[in-house]
Parts: structure tokens; sequence; C-alpha cells
């Protein structure tokens, strides 16, 4: 069995780069993808992606779906084992460097999926939210609140589980879907925030509880 410390170090080699975090987020919204899409998608270069594809695969973060011939070659099609997600032990091996790369293509990805379904009404149902919260923070309470963030991450991957169930189970329509994007910022900011300048939006009024 792997140890613990190996364990972390595979995570982190694997969603440590940029590119490789791109690629396996983008299989597993897809749910499958050949290099070829994920390179005019991610408009990176079919040799870099095919190299990161291979090396998240040695990693088991995917796995060979099907292939498909195209064009006397064979078009490999992969899915993903496992989400693209870093918790706090898996970031904090990571080196600076990498956290700023890593942050800056997740927050640019956030704005422009955020920005796009702004224009098309993404906000507009209930249950849609928009949010901003300043604090100020000691250190318990931020490690308190990051805590939380994480719980919260896990329970939506258990919500996401068991509707595939139940979609698997009942066989739904693709129209009952309902695809959305859960996206969550924490960070220090260059000066303290006090509470009572707190600013707070929410589009959708919160659900009465019986």
């Amino acid at each position: 069995m792997a140890s613990s410390e190996s364990v972390a170090a595979s995570v982190v080699k694997a969603l440590g780069h940029p590119l490789r975090m791109r690629i396996l987020t983008f299989v597993t919204e897809r749910g499958e993808a050949s290099p070829v899409e994920m390179s005019r998608a991610l408009d990176a270069p079919l040799a870099t992606v095919s190299h990161h594809t291979r090396v998240l695969r040695e990693l088991g973060y995917i796995e060979l779906s099907r292939t498909e011939p195209r064009r006397g070659a064979l078009e490999h099609y992969y899915r993903a084992l496992a989400a693209p997600f870093l918790d706090d032990e898996h970031w904090d091996m990571l080196p600076i460097p990498a956290r700023r790369r890593v942050s800056a293509q997740l927050f640019r990805q956030v704005v422009e999926d955020a920005a796009a379904a702004g224009e098309i009404g993404g906000f507009d149902g209930a249950g849609a939210h928009i949010a901003r919260l300043m604090l100020d923070l000691d250190p318990r309470g931020w490690r308190e609140l990051s805590r939380a963030v994480l719980t919260l991450l896990r329970r939506a991957e258990v919500i996401q589980a068991r509707s595939d169930a139940r979609r698997d189970g009942e066989r739904i329509e693709d129209e009952s879907s309902c695809p959305s994007e859960l996206a969550i910022l924490h960070f220090a900011v260059a000066e303290p925030a006090s509470p009572r300048a707190a600013g707070r939006r929410r589009r959708t009024p919160p659900p009465r509880l019986p």
C-alpha cells in the first residue's frame, strides 16, 4: 500500500502543473475527451497536451475509455478517475510559484465562466448565488473557515454522486439535468477589513425552513 507521503506527492505532481489541472478539469466536465479535443479547447500544442495526458494516466487520474479510427489513425479518448482537487495538505506541498500559477489559471477560468453565465441568465433562477463577505479573522478563525470550505466541497461531491446514482437508476432524460458550477474564493487581502463594512449580495432569497 502506498504511503500517505507518496500519495500526496502524486497529487502534487498531477495537479501542481496548471495545464494538467486544466486537462483533468476538461475531461471531468466533458465525461471523456481526446488529446486532439483538449488541444483545441485549451489552445495548447497537441504534443504538450499528449505529454501531460500520459502523466495523468500514469498517476491514475485518467484512463483510456475507448479508441476511434480517424484518418488512418486511432484517436484515444480518456475519462477522469479523480476530481481536480487540492486540499490544504497538498496545497502546502506546492512551491509558491506553482501555487500562484495554479491560482491564476483557476481564477481566470472562474471569472470567464461566471461572466458567460451572467450574460445568459445563469444567476437568474432560484438557488443561484453570488456573494461577497469581507472578514478580519484571527489565525484560528482562518483555519476554521478553511475547514468549513473543504467540508462544503466534499459535501458537493457527495451530492453529485447521489445525483448520478438517481439518474442511472431512474434513467432520467438529459432535459432534467441542471448543469452548474460551484466556485469558492477565500484569499488574503492587502488591507484588514472590518466585518461592519462587509458587502453582501444575494440574488435569491434564502429558502424558508420548516
